[in-house]
């Protein structure tokens, strides 16, 4: 008999547990990292009920719009490539697509990477880069000395808002309103990228949150002036993903754990915070808490019932909790893929199912299907 030599999917895949008392129900979106361009839609038992397919890889995930289309955002393949590790979390193409996968619009931006979402204007909000000026590069502190790309170059992160015609219409740079000495990259990470954003979104009053995963910093951008109104940090965060506001003002956001100060045992927890203080609301953590943990990506999401939807995305495992902190639903992603050679980050090897985040949603949200 041979012995599937896959760690992850040899201790098995789909669905792992359901209670239909107090799952919140509904059905399951997701973007497997290494796709070819497919987006998966499962129901509540774990069968697949629709999938999308896109001629473009993921840049990173997928998510529904109000009218029951796709966006998502994909990867430009024959885009320019900074360092190494760019031709990993680069994107550059943003599509809406319709549930027969057609592509009813679409936009471009060559330097964009990590995160997109779409406004409640209708404009794009995407992370991107632009090279920093050398004066500006030698103010970035931490990280690996000497990793710089190519030339010395250290590339500072840009918020851009697009229209779906390519336009920027609106534009806010870290390096104008972060001192570098205040976000120190973590000593682990290459100084080719300054502060890695890897999510940005829209609060409920027109401003935006930022989150940079690289200096384990979460800000809110006052759209107004591109001043910075809150700012939550390593005290608090370790190289976090997905925050984002929930409908009372707090954030709830995944705190991957990564190199997380005064700890030696590595482990991922989903924080409710006031984003004015910092102080937990909520939090759920696993028992013991090194059982949870995914070093990078992965998302949280508030249901309507009060449940907790999380994506531990560097293991493909997506599962709901009761604000008690009790699993009701759990699921493996089952699509394992590489991405191939010469992704320029080791953990990027060999078959995974990786996902970057992943979506609960109502029926009524999905009335084509």
């Amino acid at each position: 008999m041979s012995i599937d030599q896959n760690t992850l999917r040899r201790r098995g895949t789909g669905l792992v547990a359901h209670d239909p008392e107090r799952s919140y129900g509904g059905y399951t979106l997701y973007t497997p990292i290494t796709s070819a361009g497919e987006i998966h839609l499962v129901d509540i038992e774990g069968r697949p009920v629709h999938t999308w397919n896109s001629p473009h890889p993921p840049g990173r995930q997928a998510q529904l719009l109000p009218n029951g289309n796709l966006f998502y955002a994909a990867k430009d393949t024959s885009g320019p490539t900074l360092f190494p590790i760019w031709d990993v979390y680069h994107g550059g193409i943003f599509q809406e697509l319709a549930p027969d996968s057609t592509v009813v619009r679409e936009a471009r931006h060559p330097f964009h990477h990590h995160d997109a979402s779409v406004l409640r204007n209708g404009n794009l909000v995407v992370t991107g880069v632009e090279p920093l000026s050398p004066s500006d590069a030698a103010r970035i502190r931490g990280g690996i000395p000497g990793s710089e790309a190519e030339g010395g170059v250290i590339y500072g992160d840009v918020v851009y808002e697009l229209t779906w015609d390519g336009e920027v219409v609106w534009r806010w740079a870290a390096i104008e309103h972060l001192d570098p000495e205040e976000l120190p990259l973590n000593p682990h990470f290459a100084r080719e990228h300054w502060p890695m954003a890897n999510t940005v979104n829209e609060l409920a009053d027109g401003s935006l949150v930022v989150g940079f995963r690289s200096a384990s910093t979460t800000v809110a951008v006052d759209r107004a002036d591109g001043s910075v109104r809150w700012r939550i940090g390593p005290d608090v965060l370790a190289q976090q993903h997905h925050p984002h506001e929930l409908p009372g003002g707090t954030i709830l956001v995944f705190d991957n754990g990564t190199y997380r100060d005064h700890t030696s045992v590595p482990y991922s927890r989903v924080l409710e915070l006031d984003p004015h203080t910092g102080k937990e609301v909520w939090s759920y953590e696993d028992n013991p808490p090194q059982n949870f943990f995914s070093p990078y990506m992965s998302s949280a999401q508030r249901l309507p019932n009060g449940n907790t939807f999380i994506a531990e995305g560097s293991f493909g495992r997506l599962f709901e909790v009761t604000p008690d902190g009790d699993v009701v639903w759990e699921f493996v992603v089952p699509q394992f893929r590489a991405f191939g050679e010469g992704v320029g980050l080791e953990s990027s090897g060999g078959a995974q199912n990786s996902v970057f985040r992943a979506y609960r949603y109502a029926a009524d949200q999905l009335p084509w299907l």
